[in-house]
């Protein structure tokens, strides 16, 4: 009986017989997730800060949202997480607010606001909130974002100008 011939020669590795090249890939792989774990794991125990901008005379560029037109202020939309902070910044020469919206999904004609709107109120949430009165060059204290969803907001003053943006909140 003849031995059959192959097509490719056989080879055999042994248990353990890697190459030194996937070993390192491997290797590198391991670390990478763990790294990434390591860092999920604390961006969520760790709170971040965001930064609005309010100005009118930086950003005059109309935007279009989701919830309608935008003008003078910086990110317009944020995505931030429950239990991050948001500092709003007048970054202007004029007045400004950043007020909430409540219940609002898209820009409405006239928010309605009262005189609660000068005041420093509440946090980022389903609730009533606003920075209060900023000054020019002033920052509004932190405003904890509280609840997950999307929040809408506008200026006291400016509203009709078209100072206005949203906030969307992850769990």
């Amino acid at each position: 009986m003849k031995p059959m011939k192959a097509a490719c020669p056989m080879t055999t590795r042994r248990p353990g017989s890697q190459s030194m090249h996937a070993r390192a890939v491997l290797a590198v792989l391991c670390v990478t997730l763990l790294a990434f774990a390591l860092g999920a794991a604390r961006a969520s125990a760790d709170p971040a800060t965001v930064t609005i901008s309010l100005s009118l005379t930086k950003y005059t560029t109309v935007e279009a949202i989701g919830a309608g037109k935008v003008v003078g202020v910086h990110p317009a939309v944020v995505f931030v997480r429950v239990g991050d902070r948001i500092v709003f910044a007048n970054d202007d020469s004029d007045h400004h607010t950043a007020t909430s919206l409540l219940g609002a999904t898209s820009f409405v004609a006239d928010p309605r606001w009262t005189d609660d709107a000068l005041h420093q109120t509440g946090s980022i949430g389903p609730t009533f909130w606003s920075t209060g009165d900023l000054a020019p060059g002033a920052r509004s204290a932190p405003l904890i974002a509280q609840k997950a969803g999307t929040y809408l907001y506008g200026c006291f003053f400016d509203y009709g100008a078209g100072v206005r943006g949203e906030i969307v909140v992850a769990p």
